[in-house]
Formats: structure tokens, C-alpha cells, sequence
């Protein structure tokens, strides 16, 4: 993740709000890791030559923190793998200045629930290991699931 520092897409993902999601959504792969700060028991490592963009995520519950120099090809990706390749969640947390982007507007917006992280996160410095201030833009969490559709022909209770 970039903060800042131009060049730098590799800031982690603070445990505290990487605990918070996995204990609801359960992941089973990190898409977007190295071998130092992947989060899950399984990653799709960059530094082992990997790219989470090309990998299968079928039947995956993914987490993903994106390059955010690649946020509009990670977007993509992740409605692709949800929508048409059997992937049942995506979690992606994204910078809040991309609200306006073109991936943004037409894969997410429509489609998936997103919240704003109240405040701005820390993310953590991967060469100190410490939490970098600095973040300029906020975060977003997306959650990219397929909406439960009722049947056409069901009938509905009364309330």
C-alpha cells in the first residue's frame, strides 16, 4: 500500500483490523502478500515470483490489501472471481480517494457493500515493522459477495 512514499505499495495491514475481519469472514487466502507479511496460513506471494492477479480464487475466501498503484486491475479481479468464478468473498481494503475511479464506479458502487473506516489506519511500515502515519486518504473496506436473491416465483410472509 502506498503512503507518502512514492514507489511503495508494500505496507501491511495492522493485525488489529486484519483480526477483526478474519474472525468474521473466516479467509483462507492472502491474494496480495509476501512471504514477510502475509496474513493468512496461505498467500499468493509477490516475492515468490506469484501474482494474485493470475491466480485461481475459486471456493477462496480471500483478503486481499492491494498494490494501490494496481487498485483498478485488483477491483476488477476480485468482481471477476466473484461474480463468474466461484469465489464466495473478496475483502479488500482500499484507499477512500479511489471512490471517484473509474473501477471503482463501475464494479464496486453498484454492486458490493463498501464502509469507510472511521478515522485514518496506520498501516505498518515494512521495513520498521512499526505503524506509519501519514495515511492522506482514509480506508475503505469492500466486500465483494454475490446479493441473495430471492426466487421469482417465492412468496414472501407477511410481516
Amino acid at each position: 500500500m502506498k503512503m507518502n512514499t512514492k514507489g511503495n505499495d508494500n505496507f501491511e495491514t495492522p493485525d488489529w483490523l486484519y483480526n477483526q475481519l478474519d474472525s468474521i469472514f473466516k479467509f483462507t487466502v492472502d491474494a496480495a502478500c509476501t512471504l514477510s507479511n502475509c496474513q493468512c496460513k496461505r498467500g499468493f506471494y509477490f516475492d515468490n515470483g506469484f501474482n494474485g492477479l493470475e491466480e485461481d480464487w475459486y471456493g477462496e475466501r480471500v483478503f486481499c490489501n492491494p498494490p494501490f498503484s494496481k487498485k483498478a486491475d485488483w477491483i476488477k479481479k476480485a468482481h471477476k472471481a466473484v461474480q463468474e468464478e466461484g469465489c464466495p468473498i473478496v475483502v479488500m481494503i482500499l484507499p477512500s480517494n479511489c471512490i471517484d475511479g473509474k473501477a471503482f464506479q463501475a464494479f464496486v458502487y453498484p454492486n458490493y457493500h463498501f464502509e469507510i473506516i472511521e478515522g485514518r489506519v496506520s498501516f505498518i511500515d515494512p521495513e520498521t515493522k512499526k505503524p506509519k502515519k501519514g495515511n492522506n486518504s482514509g480506508t475503505i473496506i469492500v466486500y465483494f459477495k454475490k446479493r441473495i436473491q430471492r426466487k421469482k416465483n417465492e412468496e414472501t410472509l407477511p410481516i
